[in-house]
């Protein structure tokens, strides 16, 4: 593998939030001094709570992509919109992808004793969804679970190299697209201070259309090199750690 290093700064997005807390009320009698009682509405009586996030994350490849793809890192942000005080939110989400560069080596069995060839692969992705989320309504330590329907798009990029029947070999292949993904996950909020927390969460993610070119898909013979580039699904794991804004 290609060791890339990279410096990210942690996306923040910022969001000024209102909240309405308290009215008051006089009342007097005719045989007693006069005083003044104040009564505070509900915290959560009424109107909606926005949180907004942003995010690092780290991207674990699994399945057909996890032969091939790097560890990847992503700039993340998310909101979350629902009625104050209670569980179910909408929740969005929007972030950039990489995919670091890997190389993987074609089975030897795939070609004759001569034949030794490697595919390296390293990807760009911008990844959408919209979805429920569903929280505890109330605490400093909130655990939620959501899921989302979106897109991601895809800039993959590989080359097939080594040597093939004696001699030098090298193609490209490559995929850009834009595909239906869905996913799922799980996380917790704290609270820090009035407005402002932290959170950790993981989603499975899934992108169902994906061309790539995997190592049992490359064959080496008498007529030359043949590799097929199919369509597979692109899952990964997304572990995301951040700032939270409008947490109360």
């Amino acid at each position: 593998m290609r060791i890339v290093r990279w410096c990210i700064p942690l996306l923040l997005v910022p969001f000024a939030v209102a909240f309405t807390v308290s009215s008051a009320a006089a009342q007097t009698d005719s045989t007693t001094t006069p005083t003044t009682a104040v009564t505070t509405a509900p915290e959560h009586a009424g109107g909606y709570k926005f949180l907004s996030g942003g995010y690092l994350a780290g991207a674990f490849p699994m399945g057909d992509w996890g032969e091939i793809a790097g560890f990847g890192l992503a700039l993340d942000g998310a909101s979350v919109a629902k009625p104050s005080g209670k569980p179910f939110g909408l929740r969005s989400n929007f972030g950039l992808l990489y995919n670091f560069s890997r190389t993987v080596d074609v089975p030897a069995a795939n070609g004759g004793p001569a034949d030794k060839l490697s595919i390296e692969t390293k990807n760009w992705s911008l990844f959408f969804g919209l979805g429920p989320e569903f929280s505890m309504p109330r605490g400093d330590v909130a655990p939620f679970i959501f899921g989302t329907v979106g897109f991601d798009t895809y800039w993959t990029g590989s080359e097939l190299s080594g040597t093939a029947n004696g001699l030098a070999y090298s193609a490209k292949h490559g995929d850009n697209r834009i595909a239906f993904a869905w996913s799922g996950g799980l996380g917790i909020r704290r609270k820090k201070v009035e407005g402002v927390g932290v959170e950790l969460s993981a989603e499975y993610r899934s992108g169902i259309r994906h061309d790539f070119l995997l190592p049992e898909d490359v064959h080496v013979s008498a007529g030359g090199v043949t590799a097929s580039r199919d369509s597979h699904s692109s899952d990964q794991i997304i572990v995301r750690v951040g700032t939270v804004l409008g947490a109360r």
